[in-house]
């Protein structure tokens, strides 16, 4: 807005400038236009007064004349002052001197002077019409200048005006880009903090108030980098702590069972068979505080060739052995599909996936585990109709149960760490609410993608698309 701003300025400078003029010019013209007439007047004086002294030869006559000529004289030095042009102009000049003719004729106005003052006479008459037109003249031009010379002003506010407002535009647009540059960044940092990616640093660029909010938003980056650096170390060394006496604890249970210290009745192995499993339960809770301690400081990302149907299989195992009292029925894809990925990310996701269906899923519930090839369509989007494929770029992996689904407005909110959602998982231990989101962080890390389709009481499915590289 400043070459507005300062064009609007020059504006009214230039016509208050302009108005000064036109009423110095309207002045001036009123006081040449009362000299044109007062020598005028003053002419026809002159001959009034010098004809009456020449009939009755009364000196009061000559004072008048006298008085008169100096009156005359006044005037025409006013008018060389109003218009220095008229300095030297050959017309006031003869009235001058006509008049001092006439004063001195009219002394002696006998025989050959009387003949001289007619002459005088109308020549005095004559040079000050001719004045008078003159001045006209003159005041017309003055007029004539001043009009060009407003038209000149009005023309110059004119290109000022048009070059002033693209000017201004031109800032204006340059200022919003650079304040909206500055307000996305700033909606970017904040998405960034809220989506916990903490390790960019905050730095905006613009308007100091935006620059300041900057300032504050890296603080609370490294705030809560701190914080969450504080709490991952703090993780790592409890559960570090938990495992040594829960190892006791799984030993001393392994040795009563085996009934190395003495025998036992059938009611005493039963609640060991409880210890045992709450024991393995708690375990894997432990496992799972690691496994998002090392996934959230990030992995090694190497691929290798994955036997997905030897990973199902093994993991399978390990939960029935944890649950050996369930009567879940794991339908399990049994084609060998050649896949290549981190075998660690892809193991910590489809053993989550698993807990998470196994611990939802009502008792005989189905549990199926699917994978193949596939191809990213022009959309961006997965094309299933081919399998099995090794030249296809993506492959797939699918868990679905038939547990009590997900309500729409938790499906974003169960991939936070330790949300605890809703529907209650079976048996009576609580879950730590980190499962779902050490599986967002591997599918980050992998560089994959996840979908999930779930509604009330009709299941959940989880579907990943891998890169095949």
């Amino acid at each position: 807005m400043l070459p507005l701003i300062v064009a609007v300025t020059y504006a009214v400078w230039e016509m208050s400038s302009q108005a000064r003029a036109q009423q110095r010019l309207v002045m001036q013209q009123a006081q040449i236009s009362h000299l044109s007439i007062s020598v005028q007047e003053l002419s026809k004086e002159i001959e009034r007064a010098a004809r009456q002294f020449q009939l009755l030869q009364e000196s009061s006559f000559l004072e008048i004349l006298n008085i008169k000529q100096s009156q005359l004289e006044e005037s025409i030095k006013n008018i060389k002052s109003q218009l220095p042009e008229f300095k030297n102009n050959k017309t006031i000049k003869t009235i001058s001197e006509t008049s001092s003719e006439i004063g001195n004729a009219a002394k002696n106005a006998e025989g050959d002077h009387a003949k001289q003052l007619e002459s005088l006479y109308k020549e005095l008459k004559d040079n000050s019409a001719m004045l008078s037109e003159q001045l006209t003249t003159a005041i017309q031009s003055a007029l004539s200048n001043s009009e060009k010379e407003l038209n000149n002003v009005l023309w110059r506010v004119l290109v000022t005006g048009l070059l002033a407002l693209p000017a201004s535009l031109f800032l204006l647009g340059a200022s919003s880009m650079i304040v909206n540059r500055s307000i996305s960044k700033l909606s970017l940092a904040i998405h960034h903090l809220g989506q916990r990616k903490w390790d960019t640093k905050i730095s905006i660029k613009g308007p100091s108030d935006l620059i300041e909010l900057g300032h504050r938003l890296e603080w609370m980056r490294i705030q809560l980098l701190t914080t969450e650096q504080q709490k991952a170390q703090f993780t790592q060394h409890i559960t570090h702590e938990l495992k040594s006496p829960l190892a006791a604890i799984m030993d001393a249970q392994s040795l009563l069972a085996e009934q190395i210290p003495g025998s036992i009745n059938e009611q005493q192995m039963a609640v060991l068979d409880i210890l045992r499993i709450q024991a393995r339960n708690l375990q894997e809770l432990i496992q799972q505080l690691l496994n998002f301690n090392a996934i959230s400081q990030g992995v090694d990302a190497h691929s290798e060739q994955i036997d997905l149907s030897a990973m199902c299989t093994k993991l399978i195992a390990r939960y029935r052995s944890f649950l050996p009292e369930s009567d879940f029925k794991f339908l399990c894809s049994k084609e060998l599909v050649p896949v290549t990925g981190n075998t660690q990310l892809v193991e910590m996701i489809l053993s989550n996936l698993l807990s998470n269906a196994i611990h939802f899923s009502p008792t005989g519930g189905t549990i199926t585990v699917t994978w193949g090839l596939c191809d990213i369509d022009r959309f961006g989007m997965p094309d299933l109709s081919i399998q099995n494929d090794g030249q296809l770029s993506h492959w797939w992996l699918k868990v679905c149960d038939d547990g009590p689904g997900i309500d729409i407005d938790e499906q974003e909110a169960i991939f936070r760490p330790f949300y605890q959602g809703k529907t209650k998982r079976q048996g009576s231990l609580k879950g730590s609410g980190i499962g779902l989101a050490i599986v967002k962080a591997c599918v980050t890390q992998a560089h994959a993608t996840l979908t999930l389709k779930s509604k009330k009481d009709e299941g959940t499915e989880f579907t990943l698309y891998f890169p095949n590289i």
